[in-house]
């Protein structure tokens, strides 16, 4: 976390303004939109790899030196500048930049829409999401290597590059192309997408069927192109497409196309998931992704829940990072649900990345008003081998496990067993938590399934199983500290057997906040299991448990 260096760039980050301030924008003051749309819409001021970093400003493109912050060269792309298109009291310049390879990858002369065509739009605002030229340099000489003229218009979030091939979409959407018309600007030809040779610009191919999106995504796994439309979770442009279609990476021809998805979205192996709350869906076929339930051998969509909040995602192999409220994260490897880090949140244009086992989150609350407790940079590391560190998450759907699950007696949230093999544990409602910390013991228990309770006498029903065995783990705690043995003593059946008779946790562990677990087999027909706690005569306490854990064993 230590500052290497810091430069002083006057301006940059701010090409999107509310329509409140579009008079002092006119007027050459610098002003603060509410809510800056960021790279979502607009596309990254700047690129950075590990020999340089390529920064847009004023026009030009900056070269500095990741190490030193110093400027090392500046490249001047193609075209008019905004002064000459528009006129000297044009305050805007934007476009696209990014790197692949040697190249430099970039676009100039933006579309500025006025006042009036973003009143046509409603409360969001184009400026600086297109521009008419696309241009690629070699990115350490900056020499020009070749450049197009956009027939209709180059989508600054449309362009996407992967070793050798440029994919980009030549064409804006039906209110961009209106607001066009109004200035004459009206193209004759229709929206194409292409693939272009990435060293000389040749067309590989090119379609300009059904051509619609605002957004590309390639997955160079299954060279697929996915053209949608670009939604933020809380701000959307009012042009921006509610469906998706894929097509080829080798001739652009159609595989499939539906609706209600948007992009951004994160590509993990054939599974493609939403930037938004929703249902992923298959990379290969658009089909909706199904998880299998492990207790029922039914399957339910795979989703993931959001709550409130700016940005889009980011993602790792392992991890989808998003602001839910507070800072957010999905656990993919474990599908563990949604779970949060407390305390700070992340930026209104995503901020938090994963890389090398290090998740840096880096301050992006400049234009934020939003009150929370931490507004800072700070990074965290992964830490499995501490079973006490809360980590609890909510869900929509079980994981598929055919080793079994859990059910978590007041727990505040779902939590997977990483150490214990991927076992899934449910929260159910309970009369107190502790922190993991608080045991002393876990003996053959889990700490943090130990360190919540449910108090009662009465029956645990569980439905919807399937008929087979399952070994059942009976967990339990004393959490009263002041209790001593003889206070709290209870029987434990299942299904009307008797399975611990006269049972005294604090006489079994030896204290309290110390766990420990019980197991037995059992016969599940008819698809329903109980456990019943009945307080033994004299009891001064009712019964206690932690967690049930159900292990089943091969289908019969």
């Amino acid at each position: 976390g230590r500052e290497l260096w810091e430069r002083d760039f006057p301006g940059i980050g701010h090409p999107s303004v509310d329509m409140g301030d579009q008079r002092n924008w006119e007027r050459g003051r610098e002003v603060y939109m509410s809510n800056i749309p960021g790279v979502t819409y607009i596309g990254s001021p700047f690129v950075a790899l590990p020999d340089a970093v390529y920064l847009r400003y004023e026009g030009d493109i900056h070269v500095l030196d990741p190490k030193t912050g110093e400027t090392t060269g500046k490249f001047t792309p193609p075209g008019r500048s905004v002064q000459e298109i528009y006129g000297e009291d044009a305050q805007v310049e934007w476009g696209h930049v990014s790197a692949e390879g040697d190249y430099l990858i970039t676009t100039s002369e933006p579309h500025l829409f006025g006042a009036e065509q973003y009143r046509h739009l409603g409360r969001r605002n184009h400026r600086g999401t297109s521009s008419r030229r696309l241009a690629v340099m070699d990115r350490h000489s900056g020499n020009l290597l070749w450049q197009r003229e956009a027939d209709v218009g180059f989508r600054h979030m449309a362009i996407v590059s992967h070793g050798d091939t440029l994919y980009v979409i030549d064409g804006l959407s039906e209110n961009a192309l209106e607001q066009l018309a109004r200035r004459g600007e009206e193209p004759e030809k229709p929206s194409r997408v292409m693939a272009l040779d990435l060293g000389n610009g040749e067309e590989r191919w090119s379609s300009d069927s059904n051509v619609f999106g605002t957004f590309l995504l390639y997955s160079a796994e299954h060279d697929i192109l996915m053209e949608g439309g670009s939604r933020d979770l809380r701000r959307t442009l009012g042009d921006e497409p509610g469906r998706i279609a894929a097509r080829s990476g080798a001739d652009g021809e159609v595989l499939w196309e539906g609706g209600g998805f948007t992009l951004p979205g994160a590509v993990r192996g054939e599974m493609l998931i939403p930037g938004r709350p929703g249902n992923a869906i298959s990379l290969l076929t658009g089909e909706t992704w199904m998880r299998e339930q492990p207790h029922t051998g039914e399957s339910s969509s795979w989703s993931y829940s959001r709550r409130y909040g700016c940005n889009t995602l980011n993602a790792s192999e392992h991890l989808l990072l998003f602001r839910t409220g507070y800072a957010g994260y999905v656990d993919l490897e474990h599908d563990s649900g949604t779970g949060n880090f407390s305390g700070f949140r992340s930026g209104c244009t995503a901020n938090m990345i994963a890389a090398d086992g290090v998740l840096n989150a880096l301050d992006y609350t400049r234009t934020c008003t939003c009150s929370y407790a931490i507004q800072t940079s700070l990074a965290l590391v992964h830490m499995p081998e501490d079973p006490n560190i809360e980590f609890w998450t909510r869900y929509r759907a079980s994981r598929p496990d055919p080793e079994g699950y859990g059910l978590n007696y007041g727990a505040p949230g779902r939590r997977v067993d990483v150490a214990g093999g991927g076992m899934v544990w449910h929260n159910q409602g309970g009369t107190k938590h502790r922190h993991p910390s608080a045991i002393k013991d876990s003996g053959d228990s889990i700490a943090w399934v130990a360190s919540s309770v449910r108090e009662f006498n009465g029956s645990i029903d569980i439905g919807d199983l399937l008929d087979r065995t399952y070994t059942v783990r009976l967990h339990f705690a004393e959490l009263e500290e002041a209790a001593e043995p003889g206070d709290r003593v209870f029987d434990v059946l299942s299904g009307g057997e008797m399975v611990l008779e006269g049972f005294d946790i604090v006489a079994e562990t030896g204290g309290t906040f110390r766990a420990t677990a019980v197991e037995f087999t059992v016969d599940v027909e008819g698809g329903g299991l109980s456990v019943e706690l009945r307080a033994s005569e004299g009891s001064e306490l009712d019964p206690v448990i932690s967690g049930i854990e159900l292990i089943a064993e091969d289908v019969r």
